[in-house]
């Protein structure tokens, strides 16, 4: 008994003294401790966030585990998305494939665009909200984040609206900033995709979200590099990628982009160094030469290379921790990827709006129940939102097999006021405001005034009414002092200065998303230096008066992608009126007008474009007032019965039937800089009935252009065998 008793005694010291040997300890504690957490912790800086994606490449490529991901702005953009379980390389095609300028942009494509958004956007260069208060103001930032949004609702498509973000594949964690109390908020759960928006909403760039009854802005003023945040959540091993650098020269505070940059990093400057010094592994990119605001498809590729050779130079001590952690890359779940298409078998919406239900969904053009991708959803909500009047829609999917389509749907409550300018050869310098009212629950649906403060000024009224289930009833009041240079035969022959104005009243209806069908009446009054003939019939100014009434019906297509620039598509406008004067009704002089431009892509740098114009008055009786006139550019024309023609100088009048067709290239030489070479051809004559000997004009010319912050910088030499002079035309902002 005395045996074993002290066997068992000299057995457990032995083990004690086995165990206390520090060689031993070593090995036992890397075997037998809990492995400890790995966080990655991704800091804000805009655009130059995309060299967080070569830092995750070279991690996955270690096969270091990622068992917590925080970051602020574009930190949580990118982790956030990591969390979900997407790879490096699938965040980084998801980049590439992005169209950075109109992601950035609350813009959806123009075949969406009511008639009257159209106009608002081909115009106007800056608008100014009036509140309910009949206050003007600036607004709270230039962009809503409407695109932005939406593609975080996309990506997101199969996270729970109310997540826990600890349940992601990796747990997750972002910071933002109470734009009311100045505080940090570290969002853990909820909409992920609103989460990830307010922690990036850029002071000044992005309209600052609600979320939680809150009004949050990028984490960035608060807490640039949440390593702190990491800590609380378990973190043992921070690998940290800070984007944050010295401050800049004064001679280096020369864009608003940087100025934002050093002011987000005075407000965290003190807590940033108490967060660095607790980073394990502090990798910091060199992200010079590029801004937070550098969002293209080079600054992608070269930023995130950056971020891979800034993480490859830690790769050796990489390895040190996984061999002495026994570390093993985690396997994410695939769960929360967004699928090729959802199954959609209704659609719900929220909020306070005064639409119909029904014709919303009409208007979204889905049928249910159907499979969509993401891309078909956006396009449908693009629809909704091109209606104008709304702040922001959003969308999130709810249900299992057969997914339910939320839509949160977010009034605009307020009155735009928007201005526009431009300087060119014909009209000299020239503004433009405008003041519309967009309400969908009153009798008039769009009210909208138009000014223009220029040598030619002009005023014109708009009403609308829609209960959108039937055409659009519309009236429109004009009114325009013109002031035109009349050329014949290729010399100067005269002035001609008038007042003109105008009244209509119409019906349209939209369909098939890109097109417009209408029917009106218009009288129009002529005072001033209005053309008459002589017994020799040449056209000569004579003061006179002139009422002129015409019903029209017309048609339009414009599937355009951009009004200035388009890579693609067509537009199309034919109009058939009657013109009279209303003391000889019996004289109705029936008259046609196509415009028709085309944009055929041939490669990435080159457009094929081809054009048609023409006028037809089909008998002799037409009033004087309504002759048609050719010339110019197309930010030349001064009524619908104007046509451009590259090679003449604004105005010639032409004969009754009057073609123009043209046919040219663009090059696309930079990021926005075009050239353009365009050929044009005008056949007219007086009868084209029963004479068919065609007076033919060749003319041409190349434009040079530039797509600026102001609107279209184009400067254009043309040349014809009419007007045998060179004609110069240039032209700064956009057209009206």
């Amino acid at each position: 008994m005395l045996v074993n008793k002290y066997t068992i005694i000299s057995s457990l010291l032995g083990i004690f003294l086995f165990l206390a040997n520090p060689v031993f300890a070593s090995q036992s504690d890397s075997i037998t401790l809990k492995r400890p957490k790995v966080a990655l912790v991704l800091s804000g800086g805009g655009a130059k966030g995309f060299s967080h994606i070569g830092v995750l490449k070279v991690l996955e490529e270690e096969g270091i585990p990622v068992d917590i991901i925080v970051g602020t702005s574009i930190g949580s953009l990118v982790g956030g998305i990591y969390a979900m379980g997407y790879s490096s390389d699938e965040i980084y095609r998801i980049a590439k494939a992005q169209k950075w300028d109109a992601l950035l942009k609350d813009e959806v494509p123009r075949a969406y665009l009511s008639r009257h958004d159209q106009m608002i956007r081909q115009r106007y260069l800056l608008s100014l909200d009036v509140g309910l208060d009949k206050k003007v103001g600036l607004p709270q930032a230039l962009k809503k984040g409407q695109n932005v949004m939406n593609l975080f609702c996309g990506l997101a498509g199969n996270v729970p609206v109310d997540m826990d973000f600890s349940k992601l594949p990796i747990p997750f964690a972002c910071v933002a900033a109470d734009l009311e109390t100045g505080q940090e908020v570290v969002m853990k759960d909820g909409f992920l995709p609103t989460a990830m928006f307010s922690s990036m909403a850029i002071p000044t760039l992005f309209q600052s979200p609600q979320r939680n009854q809150r009004t949050l802005i990028d984490g960035g003023v608060v807490n640039n590099f949440p390593i702190d945040v990491a800590k609380e959540m378990g973190a043992d091993i921070i690998i940290g990628v800070d984007l944050q650098r010295d401050p800049p020269k004064k001679n280096e505070l020369n864009s608003m982009d940087i100025v934002v940059n050093q002011l987000v990093a005075f407000m965290s400057k003190e807590k940033y160094a108490q967060n660095t010094r607790m980073c394990d592994i502090l990798i910091r990119p060199d992200v010079t030469k590029y801004s937070m605001l550098a969002f293209t498809g080079e600054a992608l590729d070269s930023l995130t290379l950056r971020g891979r050779e800034a993480a490859d130079k830690y790769r050796e001590e990489f390895r040190r921790i996984k061999a002495k952690y026994h570390l093993e890359q985690n396997v994410s779940s695939r769960q929360f990827i967004m699928p090729e298409k959802w199954h959609i078998g209704q659609i719900s919406f929220r909020g306070n709006y005064t639409l119909d239900e029904e014709f919303l969904k009409g208007m979204m053009g889905l049928t249910l129940p159907g499979n969509y991708s993401y891309q078909e959803i956006k396009n449908a909500i693009d629809r909704i939102y091109g209606l104008g009047g709304f702040e922001r829609i959003y969308f999130d999917l709810t249900g299992d097999e057969s997914k339910t389509l939320n839509l949160d749907v977010i009034p605009q409550k307020v009155r735009s006021q928007n201005f526009g300018f431009k300087a060119n050869t014909t009209d000299a310098a020239a503004l433009m405001f405008n003041v519309s009212k967009k309400s969908y629950g009153n009798r008039f649906t769009l009210l909208s005034g138009n000014a223009e403060f220029s040598a030619n000024p002009g005023l014109s009224l708009i009403a609308e009414s829609s209960n959108r289930n039937f055409m659009t009833l519309g009236a429109e009041i004009k009114g325009k002092f013109q002031h035109i240079n009349v050329f014949e035969d290729g010399h100067k022959a005269f002035n001609i200065d008038f007042f003109y104005t105008s009244a209509a009243a119409y019906l349209y209806q939209s369909f098939l998303s890109k097109c417009n069908a209408g029917v009106g009446i218009r009288e129009e009054f002529f005072k001033g230096d209005i053309f008459s003939k002589n017994d020799y019939q040449v056209l000569s100014p004579d003061k006179s008066t002139f009422w002129v009434t015409n019903p029209y019906v017309w048609f339009s297509l414009d599937n355009l992608d951009n009004y200035y620039f388009p890579t693609k598509g067509t537009n199309l406008y034919t109009e058939f009126s009657l013109n009279t004067d209303l003391h000889t009704l019996e004289k109705m002089t029936p008259t046609l007008l196509i415009r028709m431009n085309n944009t055929i892509p041939v490669s990435n740098k080159v457009a094929l474009q081809t054009a048609f114009y023409s006028r037809m008055l089909f008998n002799k009786d037409y009033p004087l007032a309504k002759i048609t006139m050719v010339g110019g550019e197309s930010y030349s024309q001064y009524f619908n019965h104007h046509l451009p023609f590259i090679g003449l100088p604004p105005v010639m009048l032409a004969d009754r039937y009057a073609y123009i067709g043209s046919l040219g290239a663009r090059y696309h030489l930079s990021e926005n800089r075009y050239v353009s070479v365009l050929l044009n051809e005008l056949l007219q004559t007086d009868d084209a009935i029963r004479n068919l000997n065609f007076r033919s004009v060749f003319g041409g010319g190349v434009k040079y252009s530039i797509k600026t912050a102001v609107g279209p910088l184009d400067i254009g030499v043309g040349l014809s065998d009419l007007y045998q002079r060179p004609t110069f035309s240039a032209n700064l902002g956009f057209w009206f």
